[in-house]
């Protein structure tokens, strides 16, 4: 019976994508996500870029690394920032611009004649 319990508790929790993960310090202090992928999106302006940059920093995160302002960075760069290895750093940055293009949040209409 444990470990039926366990394999339902293993199977329930693990079926979240990459960014579940990091969930717990972006829905309650850390910058929510839609705040960073703008923020990348401005200085990298193409996906290649940003998720290139963005798995650059959860590989080897540094402040130097960070995208946001010198006061922003004292506020929120954790002391312990998680490291992701370059696959799970990959298909989380994947998931969050899948999730965050602004394309796909906006609608688009055909022009009247």
């Amino acid at each position: 019976m444990g470990r039926l319990i366990f394999l339902i508790f293993f199977a329930v929790f693990s079926i979240g994508g990459e960014l579940d993960r990091c969930d717990s310090c972006h829905l309650q202090k850390a910058p929510p996500f839609n705040v960073i992928y703008r923020k990348y999106l401005v200085i990298y302006s193409s996906k290649r870029r940003i998720e290139e940059n963005m798995v650059n920093f959860l590989t080897d995160p540094s402040k130097q690394k960070g995208v946001f302002p010198k006061e922003a960075k004292k506020i929120f760069f954790p002391k312990e920032h998680p490291l992701y290895d370059r696959k799970e750093a990959k298909e989380a940055v994947r998931e969050l611009i899948e999730r965050e293009d602004l394309l796909k949040k906006v609608r688009v209409t055909k022009p009247r004649e």
